[in-house]
């Protein structure tokens, strides 16, 4: 607390005490003094503001976890039930040799050629070790190593984290990639097999985020770039334009536009967004504008208006 006060933060009293214990050194104070990253530093004046700050980005992924989940557990049944028609078989060999085929769109020794077979040789490794990890931990690995049976494509992709799994998907051949985006209903005049991948890893960087209780307001997540593409797409799609996930806002508006593809029901969806909405007025009334401000931009309103529009629509 003595630190916090030399640094210009008014703190004191057992109860703020007991606040910074429970949020933590680290992942409170440390974590809400700037915004994206270190160089952008917050002007926090009062220790309030990191609780108004930290209670805003837990409410977040409170709210976003279970809708990440549903859209990670229904895309591995659509890519297993395509990857399935395909290879007449659960073993794993035989889709490694039928299905993880996207190499072949490429001219043999041509760079993206030679980068997509050894992205598909590390895909085989990580799920040998995938099965390594997982043998002795779920029953299902173990009824079948027992029985001397290979492990089924569907208790593999059990065990697959997000990331994985967009490997995964990488390396499937594109006219199954093809099934997968059309069984979604996604826009055929767009590149709804690339853009599908870049949504996968999107999601991934989120769901970790929220999984290890990381900060996700700020999107400081975000490992990489995410295709100029899909803001293309969900504008198209939902009329709400300047997507570019640089704010937590535009993850929203993809989350809300999957479970439209995944025929959630329309209050599921429109509760979603009234939820964040609610979110944010409320914060909006605890926090000062400029620190607000950094995290929710002047065009969220618009944004989650027009959302709401979509969804009635959709």
């Amino acid at each position: 607390m003595k630190h916090l006060r030399n640094q210009g933060i008014s703190i004191g009293g057992s109860g703020q005490k007991r606040k910074l214990k429970n949020i933590g050194y680290y992942h409170g104070y440390k974590g809400f003094r700037f915004v994206g990253d270190s160089s952008n530093r917050l002007h926090i004046s009062d220790f309030n503001q990191i609780i108004s700050l930290h209670a805003m980005d837990m409410q977040i992924k409170t709210l976003l976890y279970p809708h990440i989940m549903t859209i990670e557990t229904a895309l591995k049944n659509y890519t297993l039930e395509a990857v399935l028609s395909y290879a007449k078989s659960e073993d794993f060999d035989d889709i490694y040799r039928s299905c993880l085929t996207a190499y072949r769109g490429y001219n043999p020794g041509t760079g993206d050629y030679k980068k997509s077979w050894a992205k598909r040789l590390r895909l085989r490794q990580n799920v040998d070790g995938l099965i390594f990890r997982e043998q002795d931990k779920k029953p299902f690995f173990k009824h079948f190593r027992d029985r001397g049976r290979t492990i089924p494509i569907w208790a593999i992709f059990e065990s697959m984290t997000l990331g994985e799994f967009g490997n995964f998907y990488a390396c499937l051949d594109r006219p199954i990639k093809g099934a997968i985006v059309t069984d979604l209903g996604m826009p055929s005049q767009y590149d709804s097999e690339s853009l599908l991948l870049s949504i996968i890893f999107a999601l991934k960087d989120l769901r970790n985020a929220i999984a290890h209780n990381a900060i996700v307001s700020d999107v400081r997540f975000k490992t990489g770039d995410i295709s100029k593409n899909v803001g293309k797409l969900l504008k198209s799609e939902t009329n709400i334009g300047l997507i570019n996930f640089s704010d937590i806002t535009d993850y929203v508006i993809l989350v809300v536009y999957l479970l439209g593809l995944l025929k959630l029901p329309k209050t599921d969806r429109k509760r979603l967004v009234s939820d964040y909405e609610g979110i944010l007025l409320r914060y909006k009334k605890e926090l000062p504008l400029g620190i607000y401000g950094s995290f929710v931009r002047t065009e969220t309103q618009k944004k989650l208006k027009l959302l709401k529009i979509y969804v009635t629509k959709s």
